[in-house]
């Protein structure tokens, strides 16, 4: 069974709980979570609302991500999804286009940072269940909540490199031997690529210079490319011995039983969680709201962690079996706010060395 059919079986048992858990007559399934999730469920059905049971969702995530959640989140609530499907820069910029006239209501997936950068554009709103989620997973102001943790890692495949001939840190990629055989996705296109970049300046060397002379010998034995799924995809096909990609984008593969290894940079590397928020002035606010709420709660959160290989947000839930313990993960002093105020600075030099 390959990973979409898994994940529409388990969708299917997570729709009929959700179902049972608003009043319906199925029983639930026998994985059920624990109890107190369905009550949770019936508070995220906005109540007193005139809107109508619609929202457009713009989103960067994968199809194999966003169908399922979207299904599951309109037979929880009766709230029919329009998706707008484009990489992460793209969407913010067609929202500030659209600033006097917003025709999304929420944008779901980009890193935090490029949320946090763009929050002018975004409606600060608290979730229900907030006390629930790990610390640094909500924006400040609230501007943003986490959807899943993110770390950057290093993905090889195992028919081109044995685990002792695999990069071990971000340094190893600068050696040309890796030329032509690094995939990295275009950081001024991909959210993920944007925190790939400025984890490596972190990891190598902020403020002196030496974090961009080593991502421009990355750079170099890289293929830069338009979308952050191509990197992992040609890598577990073989086209790439290794990608810069985040956990989930490689360990889905792992998972799926494909031929891909995952190495946590030597240096360290950062956490930072894609995220989901209210576009300001969006026209359907409530049903954004209930949005929210639904992919924090504890029951999507399960699934996403089951069924999507994706660490969890909430405190009370547990990372998919089969990634590596946190506690055995380097993490970096990344500074959120450094990545959300340079971003511009920090896109033109990754333009620079791009284009040479």
């Amino acid at each position: 069974m390959n990973l979409r059919q898994r994940a529409a079986v388990a969708l299917l048992s997570l729709c009929a709980l959700v179902l049972s858990a608003c009043g319906g007559s199925q029983q639930p399934p026998s994985n059920q979570p624990p109890s107190g999730g369905g009550q949770q469920q019936q508070q995220q059905e906005p109540q007193g609302s005139a809107e109508p049971k619609e929202i457009v969702v713009y989103t960067s995530h994968q199809a194999d991500i966003h169908e399922p959640l979207f299904k599951a989140f309109e037979e929880a609530t009766g709230i029919k999804v329009t998706p707008v499907y484009a990489a992460t820069g793209e969407l913010f910029q067609r929202m500030r286009a659209e600033a006097n006239n917003p025709l999304g209501d929420v944008i779901f997936g980009g890193g935090a940072e490029t949320h946090e950068a763009n929050k002018d554009l975004l409606q600060p709103y608290v979730p229900k269940e907030i006390d629930k989620l790990a610390p640094g997973t909500v924006a400040k102001d609230n501007s943003w909540t986490g959807f899943t943790a993110l770390p950057i890692v290093i993905m090889y495949n195992t028919n081109l490199l044995t685990a002792d001939e695999a990069p071990k840190s971000f340094a190893d990629l600068t050696d040309p031997k890796w030329a032509g055989k690094i995939a990295m996705p275009d950081a001024a296109k991909s959210g993920s690529a944007y925190t790939t970049v400025v984890t490596i300046l972190h990891a190598m060397g902020r403020d002196d210079g030496k974090g961009w002379e080593v991502m421009k010998q990355i750079a170099a034995n890289a293929k830069i490319l338009a979308s952050s799924s191509q990197g992992p995809k040609g890598t577990n096909d073989g086209e790439y011995a290794v990608s810069l990609t985040h956990e989930e984008a490689a360990f889905k593969y792992v998972a799926a039983g494909g031929p891909v290894g995952i190495v946590y940079p030597a240096e360290g590397t950062s956490n930072v969680p894609d995220a989901v928020a209210i576009i300001k002035a969006a026209k359907h606010p409530e049903n954004a709201k209930a949005f929210i709420d639904f992919m924090v709660s504890q029951q999507m959160q399960e699934y996403v962690a089951k069924e999507l290989n994706r660490r969890p947000v909430r405190t009370d839930v547990a990372p998919p079996e089969g990634l590596e313990d946190v506690s055995k993960i380097k993490f970096l002093d990344y500074d959120m706010d450094w990545a959300a105020n340079q971003r511009e600075a920090v896109l033109d030099q990754w333009k620079d060395i791009v284009v040479q």
